[in-house]
């Protein structure tokens, strides 16, 4: 999760993020390798999910459920373009694996 601020246009509240995904593989050899990162533009409108979005912070692990929606926009030529949004019905904070590790030991 990167960049998260919360915006309030015409009376409705939402929160704006990025999130970053990274596909991974394994080789004939058994090695795992990541693809190129790819960065996702998330849009959270719901009031619960805005609650938690608020307390996210840079590098946290999340789940999120919504649909893909286009909006389109003008570059400096003038030329429109569609930008892909997720828009989050939920987000969930998903532990890092040391915070997992570490719930596992103490149970």
């Amino acid at each position: 999760v990167n960049i998260q601020k919360l915006i309030e246009q015409e009376g409705k509240k939402f929160v704006a993020l990025s999130i970053a995904t990274t596909d991974s593989y394994k080789d004939d050899a058994g090695q795992w390798h990541d693809k190129e990162t790819i960065w996702h533009n998330v849009l959270v409108f719901r009031p619960v999910a805005i609650q938690f979005a608020e307390k996210l912070k840079k590098g946290d692990k999340v789940e999120l459920i919504g649909s893909l929606s286009y909006k389109p926009f003008k570059d400096e030529n003038g030329n429109t373009h569609n930008q892909a949004v997720i828009i989050a019905g939920f987000v969930q904070h998903q532990p890092k694996k040391s915070e997992e590790i570490n719930t596992a030991l103490q149970k």
